[in-house]
């Protein structure tokens, strides 16, 4: 919700972070309240183990608060490299609970332990950080709503099931799972998708610590049980209790709270024969019947009874995959082109299931119904029988849907079945988009243009710069046979050859092997270069419409898209049209001058949003290159802000984007329309998604729609 700047602090002659609420979010009343409420929560806390506040105020009305500047990094920067050793993990452990020891004493709960808030001094010391959700422990209210706010990886349980009375030991909860991550490398819960994550920390027992550590000290293992419990009363008391039992643990000693583990917990064998925990004698505690709070908190709880039954609950993180998958028709249905992405006024079935036993899945409405098996006999037949296969939908031309999610690329079909992850490096990604022939989809992340297959999910690099400073834009031409290149916001166009481009790691390479002088890169009439920031191809690949940089008025630098000729690439281009410049007017444009991205028909069509909030959402506007007409805010969901990554249907009649409601903590969607459709008052269903998906209110989704692959004859 802010951004953090290094400063200098002239009166103390030291380097400082300054943590500053953006613009966009300076209207927002609850964003503008927790940013507040951090300042004042760090400074009432003044804990050695808590970043210090230094000052707090406003500057032309936007709020800041100066921090201790530590300069050693976080420690999920460190845990990349690996995982720590004992000695240090328990050390950093140990410093954690006493902070967190100081915040709940005062009722203060953080609600986002992770590694990446744990902070380090230039010494090494760990600090606690971004106390942005912290929480009141029994207070009246709270400002992130009835949300559920956090980091999958790292939830407590009660915190994942939307529990109002929160604790600490809901943060000591997250403090045990870090610890898991600092001896072993990785979290203890991983799955595809964060909600399968969420749903691995209600019903999946503690991993075995030692399985991993085999030389670590077996008390550990009770230790992290107790600190894992599903129940916070079977967790430790509060965090000094937590600390205590894990010096004990480390060093051998019994401690009352690891003379048994919690209920209903699994501990292993050798954990449980750990002779300097376990009294002597001692009887294993009853197991206490579950209460009345625990029935509350388990609606699932009926359905884990049957065997097999597990398996399913957890497969609902997986939004879709039985859509078309895993049953079959009667008859192949194509979805009508004209009534996609519409709202039905009525539920209808989703499709038709033959099999004679199975589960019928609904993604609008996510339970599961067991339909139960036919009294009719089915005859036995030595003919063969052909099952028909399900057809994919086709919309506007496309089969296909590729989007970006916790900076990963996940790919489904267009009404939202058979959903996939494509990557796994949770590397940042932009300008995703699809080869002409569908096989493949390109992107730039870091310095490098990266392919990665659909198929099989091989990923290859295009090409890399390892000494450019931006590398911003990549696009294939619709034949296959050229790119458009943006480095360092010069752009250049080069045969599209996979040996040419490996090689070339310099902008100066990309002069030499390029075959259109007039972009070797692109420059004005007066010599000077164009800074192109993003490019798009037309259908017939005879011109290019580029986003870049220039002089919006007022004195302002900003985001214009000019469109050029390309047919005779050895002379100066001229652009043929502008905008929005002169044409009409973006939203806030006078302080925000900029467009977050655009989408091009490929003909005369063109749709951007303006900068309103959260990088880079805010309102939808069409343009019309044939008629130098823009439709200004659009707005089709709800006639309201927030709008990014448009884009068009292979065939131009639909438009796909990301909408994310103006309040805070509401989370974005995926919207597939029928272009022709907007401004007419219709109302439009998302494309049904699982829980978990684009919980950053951050997110960059760049949909992109493949076109339709036609079967080889």
């Amino acid at each position: 919700m802010a951004t953090v700047y290094q400063a200098y602090d002239p009166n103390f002659e030291r380097d400082v972070a300054v943590k500053v609420l953006p613009r966009a979010f300076l209207h927002d009343t609850q964003f503008r309240a927790r940013f507040e409420r951090e300042a004042k929560t760090v400074a009432a806390l003044e804990h050695p183990a808590i970043v210090p506040v230094y000052d707090f105020g406003e500057q032309d009305g936007q709020p800041f608060i100066v921090m201790r500047m530590m300069t050693g990094g976080d420690l999920g920067t460190r845990l990349r490299e690996g995982p720590l050793s004992l000695d240090e993990a328990v050390r950093i452990t140990r410093r954690l609970g006493e902070a967190l020891a100081a915040a709940h004493r005062k009722d203060i709960i953080h609600r986002d332990l992770k590694p990446g808030n744990i902070l380090f001094d230039q010494y090494g010391n760990a600090f606690l950080s971004d106390f942005g959700i912290a929480r009141l422990a029994h207070g009246s209210h709270t400002l992130t709503g009835d949300n559920i706010i956090g980091t999958p990886a790292y939830m407590s349980p009660e915190q994942i099931q939307g529990e109002k009375d929160l604790d600490g030991r809901s943060d000591l909860y997250s403090l045990g799972i870090i610890f898991y991550h600092m001896l072993t490398g990785s979290p203890p819960y991983q799955a595809t998708t964060p909600a399968k994550v969420m749903m691995m920390h209600i019903l999946e027992p503690v991993p075995n610590l030692i399985d991993v550590r085999p030389e670590l000290p077996p008390a550990l293992e009770v230790w992290l049980e107790r600190a894992l419990a599903k129940e916070p009363e079977h967790r430790f008391a509060n965090a000094e209790e937590m600390i205590a039992a894990l010096d004990a643990a480390v060093a051998g000693q019994p401690h009352p709270t690891l003379t048994s583990p919690p209920p209903a917990t699994r501990v292993s064998p050798r954990a449980a024969q750990a002779p300097t925990v376990v009294s002597e004698g001692a009887a294993p505690p009853p197991v206490a019947p579950p209460t009345e709070r625990s029935a509350r908190s388990r609606p699932w709880l009926p359905f884990v009874i049957g065997g097999g039954v597990l398996g399913v609950l957890i497969a609902l993180g997986v939004a879709g995959v039985l859509v078309l998958g895993l049953f079959t028709r009667e008859t192949p249905v194509t979805p009508s082109p004209l009534a996609a992405g519409l709202a039905s006024p009525t539920p209808l079935p989703l499709f038709t299931v033959t099999p004679t036993f199975g589960l019928a899945y609904n993604p609008a409405v996510p339970t599961l119904t067991p339909i139960p098996p036919t009294d009719t006999p089915v005859p036995l037949t030595d003919t063969p029988t052909v099952t028909p296969t399900p057809m994919t939908p086709v919309v506007g031309g496309a089969d296909l849907i590729a989007f970006v999610n916790d900076n990963d690329i996940w790919v489904m079909n267009v009404d939202g079945s058979d959903l996939r992850q494509l990557t796994n490096d949770h590397a940042e990604k932009s300008d995703l988009a699809w080869l002409p022939d569908g096989s493949a989809l390109t992107y730039v992340s870091g310095k490098c243009i990266w392919r990665a297959e659909v198929e099989s999910g091989r990923l290859d690099f295009i090409a890399c710069f390892e000494t450019a400073e931006l590398l911003e834009s990549f696009a294939v031409s619709p034949d296959g046979s050229s790119a458009a290149i943006s480095v360092n916001r010069s752009l250049y166009i080069v045969p599209f050859d996979a040996d040419l481009l490996q090689k070339a790691r310099y902008p100066s390479h990309l002069k030499e092997i390029s075959k259109c002088p007039a972009f070797a890169p692109l420059k004005d009439s007066k010599g000077n270069i164009v800074p192109v920031k993003r490019v798009r191809w037309s259908n017939d690949g005879k011109t290019l419409s580029v986003m870049l940089l220039a002089q919006v008025g007022g004195g302002l630098q900003g985001d214009l898209i000019r469109i050029y000729p390309i047919s005779d690439c050895k002379s100066q281009p001229y652009r043929t049209d502008e905008f929005p410049a002169q044409r009409f007017q973006v939203d806030n444009f006078n302080k925000t001058p900029y467009l977050q991205n655009f989408g091009y028909d490929g003909g005369f069509l063109y749709a951007m949003t303006s900068y309103t909030r959260n990088d880079g959402y805010g309102h939808l506007y069409l343009y019309n290159a044939d008629l130098h007409r823009a439709d200004i805010k659009v707005n089709p969901i709800d006639d309201s802000c927030c709008y990014r990554d448009p884009s068009f249907s292979p065939d131009g009649r639909y438009l796909i984007f990301a909408y994310q409601p103006y309040e805070v903590g509401a989370k974005a969607q995926l919207y597939l329309i029928p272009l022709a459709t907007i401004g007419t008052g219709a109302s439009y269903d998302p494309i049904w998604l699982p829980m978990g998906f684009f919980d950053d209110p951050r997110v960059k989704p760049q949909p992109v729609l493949r076109p339709a692959q036609t079967a080889a004859p």
